[in-house]
């Protein structure tokens, strides 16, 4: 399932427990999980979580943003890709 969302944590704590709440309940489910390979904000939470929940989590973050967003290391699969459009396509 692909996941779209912020790198940050939003304003309302309840943001991230959402997060939270949806990246362990795709694990639980056995849905893998793609999304923009950030580890902070709220796509670091919902891919710890899932990955927490022993889920698949497959991030795809471009070079530029690879550092601002921190890309996280610890995912399935990490991959880096040369622009947004690239990062779209290949997550779709």
């Amino acid at each position: 399932m692909g996941v779209f969302c912020g790198s940050s944590p939003g304003r309302r704590p309840a943001f991230a427990a959402a997060a939270s709440e949806l990246g362990a309940r795709l694990a639980r489910d056995r849905i893998g999980l793609v999304y923009g390979g950030g580890s902070v904000g709220l796509m670091g939470t919902v891919a710890d979580a899932a990955l927490a929940a022993g889920g698949e989590v497959v991030g795809v973050i471009p070079e530029a943003l690879a550092g601002k967003e921190v890309a996280h290391t610890g995912l399935t699969r990490l991959h880096v890709v040369k622009s947004m459009h690239e990062r779209k396509a290949l997550m779709a």
